[in-house]
């Protein structure tokens, strides 16, 4: 790869550091470092491209694309947009005789590698075959244009559809590397003859960013999902009936033993929420809502995902519904409680060695709270001893 002189390029297919779900923006900023060390002789000549279709060409911007500075830990990398008119992309698509004179095909020459991130669990119609194939586009360009293709390390499944899973079985044989952060879909791999490498989670090589916040001693992190709260997500609604109530004992445990938890959103809009999932305004109803509020803090603020790494490696303990909320304490060393609401959960704590250190709150009825508090209490109670900190 990046042998061609005119190969100026690579592609992290789902790149958004500006993500709402601090989630994916991390899978961005890892992925920079991801391949910085395992693939530096293929990146350190090349641009990182993020080729975007746009329909309104009389944008200025659209014109001559835009530059981005991106801070990846101690080091800065510029990052490419690039804008292709949706004409132009239609035209390519539908028009095989004309495809090789639009700018899209002219932009993909200069391309030597994609590299997939799929939102970390997108590759799976978990939520649903809508979602799946929404991830696909950089991927199926690289496939029509026979530029190699590389699967950063994520969850890969389940599949509900045979057809899903024909499209993932025939992206996972076109790669040139497939990287795996667990072995939940190592039977499948196996299955359809495909060598695979696992590991660490690509939020695990985003350095964490000092941020100047003050957090009271020995204190708990909570971070309360908006889609469980909600209850309304795509496919996932109606499984959450109980959450809440889950979140208020929660809240009520810690208030009755004297310590301080602080309510973290992981996947929100600052300015403009988004009521179906948004975390902050799930946080602010919760907060708003409770009677008695000593020793509850609302962590209000818009913060980067490498501050929120930073923030979630203050506390003693901290409880996390958020797939990369959990990740940034279990790569910064914070004892940490899952609240598993999908598949993905099992395979990335079992094979960091977490095993009971997480519960599924899927379908949970009342009578399953109580349950769930002792666990919760029994991993807290394991971190305080090991850190022989406070007196519970």
């Amino acid at each position: 790869m990046g042998k061609d002189k005119k190969i100026k390029y690579y592609i992290i297919s789902g790149l958004s550091l500006h993500d709402d779900n601090r989630g994916t923006a991390a899978l961005g900023y890892g992925s920079f470092s991801f391949l910085k060390k395992f693939y530096k002789a293929e990146t350190e000549k090349l641009t990182p491209l993020d080729l975007i279709v746009y329909k309104k060409p009389w944008k200025y911007k659209f014109k001559n694309g835009q530059k981005e500075l991106v801070n990846v830990g101690k080091n800065k990398v510029l990052l490419q947009h690039l804008y292709v008119w949706i004409l132009d992309y239609w035209i390519y698509q539908h028009f095989p005789f004309l495809s090789r004179l639009t700018i899209v095909h002219r932009i993909l020459k200069t391309v030597s590698f994609v590299a997939a991130i799929n939102g970390g669990d997108g590759f799976s119609d978990i939520y649903n075959s809508k979602t799946f194939k929404s991830r696909l586009f950089h991927t199926n360009l690289a496939m029509k244009e026979s530029i190699p293709l590389i699967i950063l390390p994520q969850t890969l499944g389940p599949f509900k559809d045979k057809t899903n899973l024909n499209t993932a079985e025939k992206i996972l044989k076109y790669a040139s590397k497939v990287h795996v952060r667990d072995r939940k879909f190592e039977s499948e791999l196996i299955r359809m003859g495909i060598n695979f490498e696992l590991t660490k989670d690509l939020s695990y090589y985003m350095e964490p960013e000092k941020y100047n916040i003050d957090i009271k001693p020995n204190a708990v992190g909570l971070n309360v999902s908006g889609l469980c709260f909600s209850n309304k997500f795509r496919d996932l609604s109606g499984y959450f009936d109980y959450y809440p109530q889950l979140i208020k004992c929660i809240i009520q445990h810690f208030q009755s033993k004297n310590i301080p938890i602080y309510l973290l959103s992981h996947s929100y809009n600052y300015k403009n929420p988004e009521n179906s999932s948004d975390d902050m305004q799930a946080s602010k109803d919760i907060y708003i809502n409770l009677i008695d509020k000593t020793n509850v803090y609302l962590i209000d603020k818009d913060l980067t995902s490498p501050q929120t790494k930073y923030v979630i490696s203050q506390f003693i303990f901290f409880i996390g519904t958020r797939m990369h909320a959990n990740f940034a304490a279990i790569f910064t060393n914070t004892p940490v409680f899952g609240l598993a609401y999908s598949y993905k959960y099992e395979g990335a704590f079992d094979y960091m060695g977490l095993k009971g250190h997480y519960t599924s709150i899927l379908n949970i009825e009342e009578k399953d709270i109580s349950s769930i508090i002792s666990q919760i209490i029994e991993k807290y109670l394991e971190a305080i001893m090991l850190k022989k900190q406070i007196k519970y």
